[in-house]
């Protein structure tokens, strides 16, 4: 294990007992990593709960995302553009390893609801499609030719996407919106696949509203399929040979859209088939539809809706079981209501539940609508800084990937049971297990150390959660049923065991 950090973290003494390394620490961890290069796509791996890399290793996937990483946005018709470097280096500083590129192909969305009164329409920008008319489109842009890609569109997702391969980032690239056309459309937005705004004659039969979703709720390809699927076509051709990319189709599109999400799964498989590199499929949460439909869906991972997610994520579709990556956007979007601690709760209680969590970081886009982001020095609805209350939620999502790492990911499993906390994920051979355990609210709890014999010593860590401070413990022998454990901090903790020879490296999945 690589422990990086400033001037703040002292590093006093490592210590090894037959392979197994513990550091002591009087400061702060950061949660930033070293970078691991990504060598090819990720497959799931033997154990269900996870992916793993072009080396065998299983891993989890854990960052932030936001809306404009990779379309500019801004308010009063004026595109602010991001820095997008600036952006990786705040991955990297957390520690993450997981982000994604938002699309919209929405030239503009009404009522955005960063605001408690007078909602914002925002612009969005480059756009799939180039607009070369004749006539103009209802945004007031000329209309969009569906025949022609707007390659500047694509150039940029392939840069930007490379930036985040350099940084160890893998990119989770979404296809399509979903939630945009079922809330913020107007009749002034532009959207290219309604009928007054492209030549083609093509027209998804939005008449006015908040809502126009029949380009993403038909039952059977139609006009409006032909142009998508090549459109997605164009998206593989651009991203194929980079080995960070996972798909997924849209977010949070209507109920009744599971006939188009299908349909994408299986033409991304079917395309990349022909290809030299083929990339994890993903599949939102819909609005209004139970998660069901995900895990018998064959997608290869999920970003559900329910706030913390089941232990395995399994149902009829190929593959049967999913990686879940917990995404907040879905399930926990309100979490700024809650303190840092219960707002920790989700992401370690996620993670003893052998899944993800993907953040959606409000970053620079201002929210000050019940306080949401109050990021720095706002203009035109995008700041110039983030707001740093989130920082220890973000690191706690770095501090995750380390103890990820520590473990042995392809053996370990959620096993709840173990721990009177409820939360615990463990391997339990006679000889090299190790137990994660997470402790809510702190105070005392007890372990089931039986799996093994007394005479074995189990190495002890403990790591607070509020303070990135990880603690080496007195060593505790094994072999009780119910083993006492006490946080010497308040507050929410974390306690690593591990048999002190090291912990077991055979696969049993």
């Amino acid at each position: 294990m690589k422990i990086s950090g400033g001037p703040e973290l002292k590093l006093l003494l490592w210590i090894c007992i037959g392979g197994y390394a513990f550091v002591h620490t009087t400061g702060p961890l950061r949660a930033g990593d070293s970078t691991v290069r990504i060598a090819g796509p990720l497959v799931i791996s033997g154990n269900p709960n996870y992916f793993q890399d072009a080396n065998g290793q299983a891993l989890i996937l854990n960052g932030s995302q936001t809306w404009n990483t990779f379309q500019d946005w801004g308010s009063k018709g004026t595109l602010e553009p991001l820095d997008f470097d600036a952006f990786v280096t705040f991955l990297s500083a957390h520690g993450h390893n997981f982000t994604l590129l938002w699309i919209t192909e929405m030239p503009k969305f009404c009522g955005f609801p960063a605001t408690a009164s007078s909602p914002l329409d925002l612009t969005a920008g480059p756009l799939p499609w180039l607009r070369t008319g004749p006539g103009n489109a209802t945004d007031g842009g000329l209309k969009f030719d569906l025949t022609k890609f707007n390659q500047s569109f694509f150039d940029r997702l392939r840069k930007r996407t490379q930036a985040l391969n350099t940084a160890g980032i893998y990119t989770g690239v979404y296809l399509f919106t979903g939630e945009w056309l079922n809330i913020f459309r107007c009749s002034s937005d532009g959207y290219p696949l309604t009928g007054a705004n492209n030549i083609n004659g093509v027209d998804d039969g939005y008449t006015g509203g908040k809502k126009g979703t029949r380009s993403i709720t038909m039952s059977a390809p139609n006009a409006m399929t032909r142009f998508q699927d090549a459109y997605v076509e164009k998206m593989i051709d651009t991203l194929n040979d980079l080995p960070n990319v996972l798909w997924i189709v849209s977010e949070e599109a209507p109920a009744n859209s599971t006939w188009w999400n299908n349909h994408q799964i299986a033409h991304v498989r079917m395309y990349e088939s022909k290809k030299p590199r083929q990339h994890p499929v993903g599949y939102a949460a819909l609005i209004g539809a139970p998660d069901t439909i995900l895990y018998n869906s064959d997608a290869d991972w999920v970003a559900p809706e329910v706030r913390i997610s089941p232990a395995k994520s399994c149902g009829t579709g190929h593959p049967p079981c999913k990686v879940n990556v917990n995404d907040s956007d879905h399930s926990y979007w309100e979490m700024w209501k809650d303190t840092p601690q219960v707002n920790r709760n989700y992401a370690w209680k996620n993670f003893m539940n052998g899944n993800q969590v993907l953040f959606m970081d409000p970053y620079l886009v201002y929210y000050p609508r019940q306080n949401r982001n109050l990021c720095v020095s706002p203009a035109n609805a995008i700041c110039s800084g983030p707001d740093k209350r989130y920082d220890n939620f973000r690191d706690n999502l770095g501090y995750i990937l380390r103890y990820s790492r520590k473990l042995n990911l392809a053996n370990v499993t959620p096993q709840g049971s173990l721990s009177s906390t409820g939360y615990c994920l463990a391997q339990t051979p006679s000889v090299g297990a190790e137990y994660l355990v997470y402790v809510p609210s702190g105070g005392s709890f007890t372990v089931n150390l039986s799996a093994m014999s007394g005479s074995t010593t189990l190495s002890v860590e403990w790591f607070n959660p509020s303070t990135g401070i990880a603690i080496a413990g007195a060593p505790v022998p094994a072999g009780s049923s119910s083993q006492s454990f006490s946080p010497s901090f308040g507050g929410d903790a974390v306690l690593y065991l591990v048999d002190a020879a090291g912990h077991a490296t055979s696969t049993k999945h």
